[in-house]
């Protein structure tokens, strides 16, 4: 707060930069291009699933902050923020497990734990600019994210749009891993210097191939996640955090 006061920054004009591997640091970098985005507060946004050293946070940070420092004049980073609300994670990805399995005959937890990462930031970021900068990409490489593909990152953006946030991803459409590293201007290698999730590949099968089922996710995402996320904060704002009892009505 110290620098927000002492620049005179106006809190509008804050943009809440998601921070967590190399992808969100590129994002942040190429968001920044934009004219009208010249105050980035990085949010880490712990799951309880994720493991590692805090350490490396700060490290991501210096190296960032550096980047931007370089690439851009007057444009700020600000110190990192954390956030953690394991109930509510708990409540979309964890609580009812088998529940979904039955349902939709399919589950993984890392739809519902990006839409998490969305619905923990959406209320700050209504009290800054209204923006949050995200390192979703589509493509990796040759190969896909369950939680970033096409139709899902469109979900995110209307859960967002839902409150008056906008998500910007800036890195959406890069395909190859090569042009991140450019933007950042580190041989950063992917999954490498971020904290680790103890379900790691839990959608791949044994020779690390994506195990997709379209229909039966859509399904999770549009009657289950989506609305839930949605109706959670909405609640939130009139003071009820019974996470659990408001999934109950989606499942």
């Amino acid at each position: 707060m110290n620098i927000i006061y002492n620049r005179r920054i106006d809190l509008k004009n804050i943009v809440i930069g998601e921070f967590s591997g190399r992808d969100s640091a590129a994002a942040i970098i190429k968001a920044m291009e934009n004219d009208n985005i010249n105050v980035v507060l990085p949010i880490v946004a712990f799951t309880g699933t994720d493991y590692g050293e805090v350490d490396i946070f700060y490290k991501n940070w210096e190296l960032l902050n550096k980047r931007i420092n370089k690439l851009y004049k007057n444009k700020t980073l600000l110190p990192l923020h954390f956030m953690f609300e394991p109930k509510l994670w708990n409540a979309i990805n964890g609580r009812f497990v088998v529940k979904i399995l039955k349902k939709y005959n399919y589950y993984t937890p890392c739809i519902g734990c990006h839409s998490y990462l969305r619905i923990i930031r959406i209320p700050l970021a209504k009290q800054l600019g209204e923006k949050i900068i995200s390192g979703e990409r589509i493509h990796h490489n040759k190969d896909f994210k369950i939680d970033q593909f096409t139709d899902v990152l469109e979900t995110y953006h209307k859960l967002c749009d839902n409150f008056g946030v906008e998500l910007l991803l800036s890195v959406k459409d890069i395909r190859e891993g090569d042009r991140i590293k450019e933007i950042i201007g580190y041989k950063w290698e992917q999954g490498k210097n971020q904290f680790s999730c103890v379900f790691s590949g839990n959608y791949r099968d044994k020779d690390g191939k994506v195990i997709f089922d379209k229909e039966n996710i859509l399904n999770i995402l549009n009657e289950f996640i989506y609305p839930s996320s949605v109706e959670i904060i909405k609640k939130g704002y009139e003071g009820d955090f019974r996470y659990i009892e408001i999934v109950k009505n989606f499942i």
